[in-house]
């Protein structure tokens, strides 16, 4: 037997492993694992505060992407999670003026701008001069936010941006004016859509959707620089088009948008609810994001647990898990004896159902180290996030095998032949001689066959002779049994014997 696995015999003789029953692992978020290289991983996933504990839910997607499904950075992004509200960009400084108030109630996030016309409002300027340079022509531009108004009454004004642009020796008033008219969204353009002449232009584009008080609804304007296409959609479908165009279709110069200089945007001077999510993008938004929760679901993995055994058996999993409407958790897992070179997907995961005995659909599986995953998806609108509280991992340690129910010892000319009836254990490998010349003391040596302990494999094998003892020394013998996990596991030994080799036979 290789020198490596005859030193753990010897080590595991010295300590007998103690036979262990059923044991129970509880792991939730805050659950580390010391042996793991890394603790929990979140791919749209996330721990959050729970009623009883960290719980892992999925996060709220808000990257949209432009084109060729490419995600875009803002350049203007005010989420309104945090008490005051800030750009978070840092490219636009945020003002506010009167009794403004966070909500605790979004869109997405931890809250939203709460306004009341006409006492509260905001006034943002840009604080960069990479955004809305003036007389500086953009390209494709974005525009998006979502709102929850009160009443939605004629005359609402939900965003308004003036400033002056230079053209030659004269100046024009510029402006951008997002209003509540009869029910119904208006977006107009007062000279912001320009060309090279400076010409001047009026653009406006009416829902015709109506804005429903007391629910949310997303407003998106785009524009296409290629072509000249500027439309408004409301919750992702199309309410009006147009051209920023030489013919106001799609034939004809393209009016870029030319942001002029002293530009100052007022947000909800005139309105009553709601404000979530509002965002400039330098860029075409091809798909807005619309569900608070992606229907490709979220991933979260736990670290790798310990179970402190090699060869244990894996019970059964359960799970404290919220599951409202048709939002669901697949589950897989990973174990082995060693950890070592686990990558993302090798060794493979396995799928299994919470709460279910392993053994009850096939061989439980084996290992001192697992691993948990979960795949998070949400309800069919994409509006509630399935909640994981916590795991319980039920494992038996692989328990060390019993020693020989009795041990025999046949003395003879400088050998003792050593004789044990077989442990009966399904999982057992074989058997461990220890031989010494003081009780207790089984570090013996001289035997042809090696020092103590001796490895003899096979689960059937029942005897050993050693040859090579001094005839008339007390020899003490006892016997314990391993079983097939690696590394092996070493049960108790067997009750004591003793004998003297001799040339005369007793």
């Amino acid at each position: 037997m290789a020198a490596a696995l005859a030193l753990a015999v010897a080590l595991a003789a010295a300590v007998p492993c103690v036979a262990s029953a059923e044991e129970m692992l509880v792991v939730d978020a805050s659950s580390n694992s010391p042996s793991s290289p890394r603790q929990w991983v979140f791919d749209g996933a996330g721990s959050v505060p729970g009623a009883t504990g960290p719980e892992i839910v999925m996060l709220a997607s808000r990257a949209d992407t432009g084109r060729a499904g490419v995600t875009v950075d803002p350049d203007l992004y005010l989420s309104f999670d945090g008490e005051k509200p800030v750009d978070e960009t840092g490219r636009w400084t945020v003002q506010t003026i009167g009794t403004y108030e966070r909500s605790a109630t979004s869109r997405f996030g931890d809250g939203s701008g709460s306004f009341r016309a006409p006492v509260s409002r905001l006034l943002l300027q840009p604080a960069s001069t990479e955004v809305f340079t003036p007389n500086l022509p953009l390209s494709d531009l974005s525009l998006e936010f979502w709102l929850k108004p009160t009443r939605a009454d004629s005359g609402e004004i939900v965003f308004l941006w003036k400033a002056n642009r230079k053209v030659g020796s004269a100046s024009q008033s510029q402006q951008i004016s997002c209003l509540v008219l009869r029910n119904r969204v208006v977006f107009s353009f007062l000279n912001f859509f320009s060309g090279a002449t400076g010409v001047q232009t009026t653009i406006s584009l009416q829902g015709s959707s109506i804005l429903v008080p007391g629910g949310w609804s997303h407003h998106l304007v785009r524009f296409d620089s290629a072509t000249g296409l500027l439309e408004y959609l409301m919750n992702g479908k199309v309410e009006a088009v147009t051209y920023a165009t030489s013919t106001g279709k799609q034939a004809g110069t393209v009016y870029n948008p030319v942001p002029g200089g002293s530009g100052r945007l007022e947000l909800a001077p005139n309105y009553t609810g709601l404000l979530d999510e509002f965002r400039i993008v330098q860029a075409f938004i091809e798909e807005p994001v619309l569900r608070k929760f992606p229907a490709g679901g979220a991933v979260a993995v736990s670290p790798i647990f310990d179970l402190g055994s090699t060869n244990s058996t894996l019970l059964s999993i359960a799970a404290q898990v919220r599951t409202p409407g048709e939002a669901a958790v697949h589950w897989s897992y990973r174990a082995g004896d060693s950890s070592a070179g686990w990558k993302d997907d090798n060794p493979p995961w396995v799928p299994f159902t919470p709460g279910v005995n392993f053994d009850s659909t096939g061989p439980a599986p084996r290992g001192r180290y697992l691993q948990l995953r979960m795949e998070l998806y949400p309800d069919a609108p994409g509006e509630r996030s399935p909640v994981v509280s916590s795991m319980r991992i039920r494992y038996e340690p692989d328990q060390a095998p019993n020693p020989p129910a009795s041990l025999f010892l046949t003395p003879g000319n400088g050998r003792i032949v050593v004789t044990w009836p077989p442990v009966s254990e399904a999982d057992i490998a074989g058997y461990v001689v220890y031989y010494g010349i003081s009780s207790g003391d089984y570090f013996g040596t001289g035997a042809l066959e090696g020092d103590s302990p001796i490895f003899v494999e096979g689960s059937r094998t029942s005897s050993l002779s050693l040859n090579g003892l001094k005839n008339g020394t007390l020899y003490f013998f006892a016997v314990a049994a391993y079983d097939d996990a690696h590394p092996p596991h070493i049960g108790a030994s067997s009750r004591e014997t003793s004998a003297r080799p001799s040339r005369v036979a007793p």
